[in-house]
C-alpha cells in the first residue's frame, strides 16, 4: 500500500506561489526602479535614466558601462530585476518560517525594506565596487526611502497575501491507496 500526493494537488499550490513571487517581483522591481529614474533625473536633475541604469551595470562592468549605451543600460536595468526577484523569492521562503512576518504586513514590509537596504548598501554594494559606504544624509534619505515606503512593503503585501490566500484555500490532501 503507496500513499501519494496528486500531481493536480502540488501543481494547484505551485501555480499560485509562482505567480505571486512574480507579481511581486515586478511590482516591487518596477516601484523602485521608477523611484529611482524619477528622483534622479526630473526631480533633482542629476542623471538621466540610461546613466542610472549604467551605473547598476557599472557595479560589474566598471566605468565602460557610462559609454556602453543603450546595451549597458539594458544590463543594470537586468541586474536591477534580478536583484528584485533574488530579494523577492527571499521573502517568500522565509515568510512560514517567521511569524513576526505575518503579525503586521505593513510593519514587515518597513522593516524587510531596511534589511533590503542595510544589506546592498552597506554589505553588497561596497563588497562588488570596492568602495566602503560613506553616509550622507540626502543620498541616504533618497535611497532608503523607495525600500521602506515601495519596494518592502510591495513585497510584504503581496507574499502575505499568498500565504493567508492558500492556508484558508488549500486543497485537502487526498492519500490514494495503491498508486505509485
Amino acid at each position: 500500500m503507496t500513499n501519494t500526493i496528486s500531481l493536480t494537488t502540488k501543481n494547484s499550490l505551485l501555480k499560485p506561489a509562482i505567480m505571486s513571487i512574480f507579481l511581486a517581483w515586478l511590482v516591487a522591481g518596477t516601484l523602485d526602479i521608477t523611484y529611482a529614474i524619477i528622483t534622479w533625473g526630473p526631480v533633482f536633475g542629476k542623471i538621466t535614466a540610461a546613466q542610472l541604469l549604467q551605473g547598476i551595470a557599472s557595479t560589474v562592468i566598471g566605468k565602460g558601462a557610462f559609454t556602453g549605451g543603450a546595451a549597458t543600460a539594458l544590463l543594470g536595468l537586468a541586474m536591477h530585476y534580478c536583484i528584485s526577484l533574488a530579494w523577492t523569492v527571499l521573502y517568500f521562503l522565509v515568510f512560514p518560517f517567521l511569524p513576526l512576518l505575518a503579525r503586521n504586513k505593513w510593519v514587515s514590509g518597513v522593516l524587510y525594506g531596511v534589511f533590503v537596504w542595510a544589506l546592498m548598501g552597506l554589505v553588497v554594494v561596497p563588497l562588488v565596487t570596492g568602495r566602503a559606504y560613506q553616509f550622507n544624509t540626502v543620498p541616504f534619505m533618497k535611497s532608503i526611502a523607495p525600500m521602506i515606503f515601495l519596494f518592502g512593503p510591495a513585497i510584504a503585501l503581496i507574499i502575505n497575501r499568498y500565504y493567508f490566500t492558500v492556508s484558508v484555500n488549500e486543497p485537502k490532501v487526498r492519500l490514494s491507496e495503491g498508486q505509485s
